[in-house]
């Protein structure tokens, strides 16, 4: 049958535009199969991925007909999502996967901008073990587009002056209204579960508002000194009695230095009960470099205090360098990039100890799931979510 056959035959089909209604649909489908344990076969077009150049009607309508040979297996149903991801699900094995792969294989071969692997839009998925990844393509297709931000200017780097100019003003700021918090959470088959905030100040902000003709990241040994200012500020913030009261468990980005600092001291004085063995702290990998003998006295000062220790946004090269178990960590946040999926985890590492940062989009899910990971940071962790470890 010819692809304009199957076209006509099957109008509502494969032809007409994405909608809110396939994506309950299918997010219904997706809930049941989880409770219900039901198997299911799933093909992921991810069309919205599409590079520019290749997303005129005729490139769009030539990748949705790949998904023809798919509507004819058992229980096949088939998904028009309103970012124009398409989503094919279907029961048992069928020959016709491999000629919807083929044919979307042929078809972007010949393009450069998929790097090694033209197939980088498609993803063969199961139910009910890719739930998680799939919620989430449902509510990144449900989310509203907004153009990008203009560019910012370069700007100066800070200069010693600056620097102490910069370091009284943020002493003297309000630095509630730079204060955010992030979900990190564990994927499961029903969406993500919150397991618990990272608190922090929200720097960048911070420099527009204060510094905005300055560019306070291009000078590393200088802005190192104004992030410990900054620990300060929130420790601070953080050490207010009404600040910790009711909240979940929480993780903080500090230097070494400011765990051994005075404000340190304050916020644990105020650090109620039910939270002692709940706080995760966040150390940078530059900073254990920098003094060996600092971070471990830091290291086991917290340990007695009961605060877990998390290796914070490193590379699968920096594990090596820092090994995390036999520094003393509890846990690693690894950081995600598009070549960490041609890697593996190292056989040292636990994958129930990593956290897999920057996870924006279903490639990061796919990987972390296929190395075991649950724990997850990054726009895929800011979904509804529900409370609990």
């Amino acid at each position: 049958m010819t692809a304009a056959l199957a076209r006509r035959d099957m109008p509502d089909e494969v032809t007409r535009q994405g909608s809110p209604e396939d994506a309950r649909r299918l997010a219904t489908l997706v809930r049941e199969c989880g409770t219900a344990g039901i198997g299911r076969a799933v093909l992921l077009l991810r069309l919205s991925q599409l590079p520019e150049g290749r997303t005129r009607p005729h490139h769009l309508q030539l990748a949705r007909d790949a998904l023809l040979p798919l509507t004819g297996a058992a229980r096949a149903q088939l998904f028009h999502l309103p970012n124009q991801d398409h989503v094919v699900v279907w029961r048992g094995e069928t020959p016709a996967l491999r000629a919807s792969l083929d044919t979307l294989r042929h078809l972007f071969s010949d393009d450069p901008s998929f790097g090694p692997d033209p197939m980088a839009i498609a993803s063969v998925l199961a139910l009910p073990d890719d739930a998680a990844l799939l919620h989430h393509v449902i509510a990144e297709s449900l989310r509203p587009r907004t153009p990008p931000p203009p560019p910012r200017g370069a700007g100066q780097p800070l200069d010693p002056p600056t620097l102490l100019a910069l370091e009284r003003a943020i002493a003297q700021a309000d630095m509630s209204r730079f204060a955010r918090r992030e979900p990190i959470c564990r994927a499961g088959l029903e969406g993500f579960r919150l397991a618990w905030e990272r608190r922090y100040l929200s720097d960048s902000e911070l420099f527009d508002t204060i510094l905005p003709d300055r560019a306070p990241r291009a000078d590393l040994w200088l802005f190192r000194r104004l992030t410990r200012t900054l620990d300060r500020r929130m420790l601070s913030l953080l050490a207010a009695t009404e600040e910790l009261r009711g909240v979940p468990p929480f993780s903080i980005n500090l230097n070494v230095a400011s765990l051994l600092g005075p404000e340190f001291l304050r916020f644990d004085a105020n650090l109620p009960a039910a939270l002692r063995g709940q706080v995760v702290l966040n150390l940078h990998p530059e900073d254990i470099l920098t003094d060996l003998a600092s971070f471990c006295f830091a290291r086991d000062f917290a340990a007695a205090r009961g605060y877990r220790l998390l290796l914070h946004d490193v590379g699968l090269t920096q594990l090596a360098l820092l090994p995390p178990t036999r520094l003393g960590f509890d846990c690693v946040q690894l950081r995600f990039t598009a070549p960490l999926t041609a890697e593996v985890l190292p056989p040292d590492i636990d994958p129930e100890t990593v956290i897999l940062g920057q996870a924006d989009d279903t490639a990061a899910l796919s990987w972390g799931r296929s190395q075991g990971i649950g724990l997850y940071q990054g726009r895929i962790a800011r979904l509804p979510h529900r409370s609990g470890r």
